[in-house]
């Protein structure tokens, strides 16, 4: 509205000269034609002042533009970190799911060494009175045994819940590099070595607790000797369930690579035991990494080993050893073999 008076104002102007001319004398009004100059150079400024805002609307739509592109791209890239965020959570349930399978593993460990002791105590309460100072204070150190693996046993705990949050840790630095635009192949490799270190540390943890078993389990048949001399038995419960032990640890240990912190002084240990309970008639025979023949009388479980050449059957894992007293077998194997059939 106000642009059409300014309009009507210039044509005003314009007609004034052949206005005035038509009035007597030829004079015109000069405020009415002071006020119409006016007018019209209101009318331009309004003009410019218009295109102006018009150039700056042009400008604001292209900064809109530009945003709305950038939020798009930004947008392409969280959905590629998310989909990447989910196949690391993937890893990380998976290696939870093996650290309670380990720990289940530990568990009856622990409960096997406690039915050890129970053993062992019904066999001080025969022996007689003149060693009955020796057996108690031999119960008071298994006590005291007890309490360490119990101990033990928290600290595997805390190193459990230690290694899941190392790996949290991990996938929270593979999530900031992944932000920083580190490359896929870095960002996988660096979740391997994090998986792979946590997988050692499971290793090394689970070596330490094999020696500390090793080690009271060679006390307990130390004790137990110190009995079979007064009182004859032929109870080899204990150096049955010693032979099953020593079955698991060297299953594991085959799996495992020697570079391992504490490999050496496990297989040192296993052997060194291997050797007490042979100085007293037992033997505890292995048959890890034997090819398997149909004529071997043994329980056997079998899996299947695309790595193995076509028709081969190897024994990869004991379940329990065979164990021979004064060369008569007392207990049989029990195998697992691979096969590729």
């Amino acid at each position: 509205m106000k642009i059409t008076i300014h309009f009507v104002a210039l044509i005003a102007l314009l007609l004034l000269p052949q206005w005035g001319a038509a009035q007597p004398n030829g004079k015109v009004d000069s405020a009415v034609q002071q006020r119409l100059i006016q007018t019209v150079e209101e009318t331009q400024r309004e003009r410019k002042r218009l295109v102006a805002r018009l150039d700056s609307m042009g400008g604001a739509n292209a900064l809109v533009k530009s945003q709305l592109e950038s939020i798009q791209a930004e947008q392409a890239v969280g959905e590629s970190a998310l989909a990447q965020l989910r196949s690391a959570a993937a890893l990380s349930q998976k290696e939870l799911r093996q650290l309670k399978h380990l720990n289940d593993s530990l568990q009856r460990t622990l409960d096997s060494l406690c039915s050890v002791c129970g053993n062992l105590k019904k066999a001080q309460e025969q022996n007689s009175a003149s060693v009955t100072g020796k057996i108690e204070s031999t119960t008071a150190a298994v006590v005291a045994n007890q309490q360490l693996v119990k101990k033990r046993t928290v600290m595997m705990a805390i190193v459990t819940v230690a290694i899941a949050l190392a790996l949290f840790a991990a996938i929270l630095v593979f999530v900031v590099r992944m932000r920083k635009g580190a490359s896929a192949v870095d960002r996988i490799k660096g979740a391997q070595e994090s998986l792979q270190q946590a997988q050692t540390k499971m290793q090394e943890e689970s070596i330490k607790l094999d020696n500390k078993l090793l080690e009271l389990a060679e006390q307990q048949l130390s004790v137990a000797n110190e009995g079979n001399r007064t009182v004859e038995t032929s109870d080899h419960s204990l150096v049955v369930k010693l032979a099953d032990e020593i079955a698991r640890i060297e299953t594991n240990l085959s799996k495992m690579d020697e570079s391992v912190r504490g490999y050496k002084q496990l297989v040192q240990a296993k052997d060194r035991m291997i050797n007490n309970v042979r100085a007293n008639g037992y033997e505890i025979i292995s048959l890890l990494g034997q090819e398997y023949n149909d004529g071997m009388q043994f329980p056997a479980r079998f899996v299947p080993d695309d790595t193995l050449p076509e028709g081969k059957r190897v024994i990869t894992g004991m379940i329990k050893m065979q164990v021979n007293y004064n060369g008569k077998m007392i207990q049989p194997a029990e195998i697992v073999v691979s096969q590729n059939i």
